[in-house]
């Protein structure tokens, strides 16, 4: 095996280690975070190596680079000692098996996306729930994992409905959104924003090596099945008391948006992979803003602590700006496919169903987005709790995954 294919396996094989090193592991906690920010910068250097020693596609070290920056952000921000092991365990271990799907091709890729698959079945085990729910979202998993090793030995039709069942899990569609919102609702504290990154980069990828085989027929399909998804999960932002579940139908909402562009704008890996890591920066920031305040009250109930903004003045600005991103979140790949559009031939029923599908993810978006901010920064803040407002350092990874968004939607 030559230099240049060792060399990604590698990089996805140290976090790896270290993540199940530190599963077992009775040193002191506080050696974990200043060790798992350094191999996130040593894995960074590993990428800009790889960008002009072996000419890799810059659209997967851009994937790759936003895995790197959430786990960084999340890494930055924990201060519960308590949650340590919880959280920078499983932050390394998913980063590399993340890394591992992005960086190789065929047989090795499929073994990482495999090897993820088979932990978001363990980590959903471990909530030890015997709802139909759960039993749906394992048969899911193991049929993801089937189609994901099985995949290298299909050919012509049934390749591409393997492929097409693993990107709708990675990019959720309903009914295929269950193990996302699964794992989002599941995960520790802070380990829900990663979750989100990790996920949405995984379906972006697996997209992209799809897209060219998808026939005008599935396409239309598709932009059906978008349509109903953004429908339901808008409808449920609009329901959802928990603040996870909040934030995982959303962004069930607003990936609607690619499936529904796929057949109106080509080049999808020009605006679909910029839009899709925006909206998963937005969302992961949304999910760990919401953490903090989940570490220091056990809130996880929206509209519950009303009035942020005014006694935790950072937090008020961090969530502002993040849900004012937000709201002009599908804009951002309407414009940028305009932009690549010497136009090809669409049908008027495909422009008016896309068209139907933009305006129920920006209206409901704007509905269920400053709902939720009307519920959490304004209003009258209750005397009976003590506010502390954002550190530094999580102020900081927010602002990070902003600027990170800003980069990708409106700079790449």
């Amino acid at each position: 095996m030559n230099f240049d294919n060792t060399f990604p396996i590698i990089l996805a094989l140290i976090p790896i280690a270290l993540g199940v090193v530190w599963t077992f592991s009775r040193n002191s906690y506080a050696t974990f975070k200043p060790i798992g920010l350094t191999v996130i910068g040593a894995l960074a250097v590993g990428l800009v190596y790889l960008r002009f020693a072996f000419e890799t596609e810059p659209s997967i070290l851009f994937l790759a680079s936003a895995v790197l920056l959430s786990g960084f952000c999340v890494i930055l921000s924990n201060e519960n000692m308590q949650q340590t092991s919880a959280i920078y365990a499983p932050i390394m271990i998913v980063l590399g098996l993340g890394l591992g799907v992005l960086l190789h091709q065929a047989i090795v890729s499929r073994v990482f996306l495999g090897g993820l698959l088979a932990y978001i079945a363990i980590s959903q085990n471990r909530q030890q729930q015997n709802s139909f729910r759960t039993k749906i979202i394992f048969l899911h998993l193991a049929l993801a994992i089937i189609c994901s090793m099985s995949s290298l030995f299909m050919q012509g039709s049934l390749q591409m409905f393997a492929s097409l069942f693993l990107a709708v899990t990675f990019l959720p569609l309903v009914p295929f959104h269950l193990p996302f919102v699964g794992t989002v609702k599941d995960s520790k504290d802070s380990l829900s924003s990663f979750w989100i990154v990790v996920w949405l980069i995984i379906g972006l990828s697996e997209l992209k090596t799809l897209y060219s085989s998808l026939s005008p027929e599935t396409l239309f399909t598709l932009s059906l099945l978008a349509l109903v998804s953004a429908i339901y999960a808008s409808l449920a932002s609009l329901g959802q008391k928990f603040n996870s579940l909040f934030v995982a139908s959303a962004t069930v909402a607003h990936i609607a948006l690619v499936w529904g562009l796929l057949q109106i704008f080509p080049s999808f890996p020009k605006w679909g992979i910029p839009f899709g890591i925006t909206l998963a920066f937005v969302m992961s920031g949304i999910a760990l803003a919401f953490s903090f305040i989940r570490q220091r009250y056990g809130w996880r109930t929206l509209g519950k602590l009303p009035g942020l903004a005014l006694p935790m003045p950072r937090f008020g600005v961090a969530l502002v700006l993040l849900v004012s991103f937000a709201l002009f979140l599908p804009l951002f790949p309407t414009f940028s496919g305009l932009m690549l559009m010497p136009t090809i031939v669409i049908h008027d029923v495909g422009i008016a169903l896309v068209s139907f599908l933009f305006l129920v993810v920006w209206l409901g978006g704007g509905w269920y987005f400053l709902e939720m901010l009307h519920q959490t920064a304004f209003g009258e803040a209750r005397s009976d709790v003590p506010y502390f407002d954002l550190r530094l350092t999580e102020f900081v990874a927010v602002s990070a995954l902003l600027l990170g968004a800003t980069y990708s939607g409106i700079i790449y």
